[in-house]
C-alpha cells in the first residue's frame, strides 16, 4: 500500500484546482441549463449571484456586471434557461456557470411576462392612439430594420418595386437570439439620428420586420428597449413581425401594424397603377366642365353678335339723354358755385369763434399752472415733515437696540432653537447652547452641571 502511494503523482492544492478548472472549461465550453432561480444576490459590485436548482441538485451561477441581460429575468422562483460557460471556483472547491444569456423557460412564463409588460406600458400611455404618427403619402426614402440575409427584405423590395419604386436603406440586424433586441433598438435610434443630407438621407418611414416563428423566436420584439425606441422615434414606424396571428408589443407601440412584411410595403407606398388611373379620372372630370363652359360661351357670343347688329337702336336713347344734359350744364354749374360760396362764408364765421375759444383756453391754462405749483409746494412740505419724523424714530430704535448692550461686553445665551436661556437650570437641561456676542454666535456645550462652590 505504501509502495502504491509513493508511485502516485503528487499535486499541490492549487495545481489540482488548475487541472480541474481546465478539464471542466474544455469539456463544457458553452452549455444551456434549465432550472429554478433561488437565493439571488446583487452586491454593490454590480455582479449578480444566484442558485440554479431542480429537485435534487443546485448549480451556482454568476452574471458579470458587463454582461447585458434583462434584470427582470432574474427573480427568485422563476424557471429559466441559462446559457454560458461552466468553470470552477477554487476558493470554495465548487463549480459554477458564468451566464451570458438568460430567458424564461416555457411558453407559460413568457406569456405571463408579456402580459405584465403590456399592462405596464398601457399605464405609461405608450400605446395611446393620439401618439400615433401618420404615414407620409409618398416617402422619398424608406428605412428597413431586418436581417439582410432573410426573405423578409427581398419580399419588401419586390413589393415596393411592383407598387412604387423608392430609395430603400437597410440596417441589417439579427432578429432572433442574444443581443438582437439591443441591435434592433440601435438601428431605430440610428435612423432617427441620420443627418438627412444628400449623401446620408434620412428615411421618411421605417419598416421593422421579420418572418414568423415561435414566441421565443419573436421575443426580442417584446423587449422594453425595442418598445421604447419605437415610442421615441420621430420617424413613423410600420411593424411587420411574424404572421398575421402573431402579436408582439412592438405592434401596439408602432404607428401602423402590418400583418406581413409584404403588407408593410403596401402600407408604405401607394400603387402607381392606381395613381395613374386616378389622375386620368381627375383629368377627365376636369375636362368635362371646361368643354361645357366653352360650349356655353360659344352660344353666348353668338347671341351677342346678333344683338350688336341693332346697337345703333340701343344707343339712341343714351345719345338723346346726353344732348339734354349738355343744354342744362351751365345752370347746374352756377348753382354748384353758389353753394360753395355759402360754405366758405360759414367757415370764415367759425374761425372768428375759434379765436375767442383759444383765448379762454390760455386763461384757464395759466390758472391750472398756478394751482399745480401750489400743490407741488404742499407735497414737498409734507415729504420733509415725514422725513424728519422717520429720522427721529430711527434714532430712537438705535438707542433701544439690544446690540448696543452687547457692545459693552454683555452676551445673550440661547438654546439650539435660538430661544433665550434665562437661568442655570435651563442651561443644564439644554446642554447645547448658542452664545451671542456683538460680532456673532459661538456654539458651546455644558460640561459640568454641578454647582460651583
Amino acid at each position: 500500500m505504501v509502495g502504491e502511494l509513493t508511485n502516485l503523482k503528487e499535486f499541490s492544492v492549487s495545481e489540482l484546482s488548475g487541472v480541474l478548472k481546465k478539464y471542466v472549461e474544455e469539456g463544457f465550453s458553452f452549455i444551456k441549463v434549465r432550472g429554478e432561480l433561488g437565493r439571488v444576490s446583487r452586491p454593490a459590485s454590480g455582479h449578480i449571484y444566484f442558485d440554479l436548482k431542480d429537485q435534487r441538485s443546485v448549480l451556482a451561477g454568476v452574471v458579470w456586471r458587463t454582461t447585458t441581460i434583462q434584470p427582470e429575468y432574474i427573480k427568485e422562483g422563476l424557471e429559466v434557461i441559462a446559457a454560458g460557460k461552466l468553470t470552477t471556483f477554487s476558493g470554495q472547491s465548487r463549480y459554477q456557470l458564468i451566464v451570458t444569456n438568460i430567458s424564461p423557460a416555457g411558453t407559460g412564463a413568457l406569456m405571463a411576462m408579456l402580459k405584465k409588460r403590456k399592462e405596464e406600458f398601457l399605464k405609461e400611455g405608450l400605446f395611446d392612439k393620439d401618439k400615433k404618427k401618420p404615414l407620409p403619402f409618398l416617402p422619398e426614402v424608406i428605412g428597413v430594420v431586418t436581417s439582410e440575409n432573410g426573405a423578409v427584405f427581398r419580399d419588401i423590395l419586390h413589393r415596393l418595386h411592383e407598387r412604387f419604386p423608392r430609395h430603400v436603406i437597410i440596417w441589417s440586424v439579427p432578429v432572433q437570439g442574444h443581443s438582437s433586441a439591443e441591435k434592433i433598438a440601435e438601428a431605430i435610434v440610428g435612423f432617427n439620428l441620420l443627418a438627412g443630407t444628400k449623401t446620408c438621407p434620412k428615411p421618411d418611414v421605417l419598416i421593422v420586420g421579420r418572418g414568423g416563428g415561435s414566441l421565443e423566436d419573436l421575443w426580442c420584439f417584446n423587449e422594453e428597449v425595442v418598445v421604447r425606441a419605437v415610442a421615441n422615434s420621430e420617424i413613423p414606424i410600420i411593424s411587420a413581425v411574424g404572421h398575421e396571428t402573431d402579436t408582439n408589443l412592438i405592434d401596439y407601440v408602432a404607428d401602423v401594424r402590418a400583418p406581413t412584411p409584404t403588407a408593410a410595403a403596401e402600407y408604405a407606398v401607394p400603387e402607381i397603377k392606381k395613381l395613374l388611373e386616378q389622375i386620368d379620372d381627375f383629368g377627365a372630370r376636369l375636362l368635362r366642365p371646361i368643354l361645357l363652359k366653352l360650349e356655353q360661351e360659344k352660344r353666348s357670343m353668338f347671341h351677342i353678335k346678333k344683338s350688336m347688329e341693332n346697337v345703333k337702336y340701343i344707343l339712341a336713347g343714351y345719345v338723346q339723354r346726353f344732348d339734354i344734359l349738355v343744354i342744362r350744364f351751365p345752370n347746374i354749374l352756377e348753382s354748384y358755385l353758389q353753394k360753395k360760396r355759402e360754405k366758405l362764408l360759414q367757415i370764415k364765421t367759425s374761425v372768428l369763434d375759434r379765436d375767442f375759444i383759444e383765448k379762454d383756453i390760455q386763461i384757464k391754462g395759466r390758472l391750472v399752472k398756478d394751482l399745480g405749483k401750489a400743490l407741488n409746494r404742499q407735497v414737498t412740505n409734507a415729504y420733509l415733515n415725514k422725513k424728519s419724523i422717520l429720522f427721529s424714530h430711527s434714532r430712537l430704535h438705535n438707542s433701544l437696540n439690544y446690540k448696543r448692550t452687547l457692545s459693552r461686553g454683555y452676551a445673550i445665551v440661547r438654546d439650539k432653537d435660538m430661544r433665550l436661556v434665562r437661568d442655570k437650570a435651563q442651561a443644564n437641561k439644554e446642554k447645547d447652547l448658542r452664545v451671542e456676542f456683538e460680532d456673532g454666535f459661538v456654539a458651546v456645550k455644558v460640561q459640568d452641571s454641578g454647582s460651583q462652590s
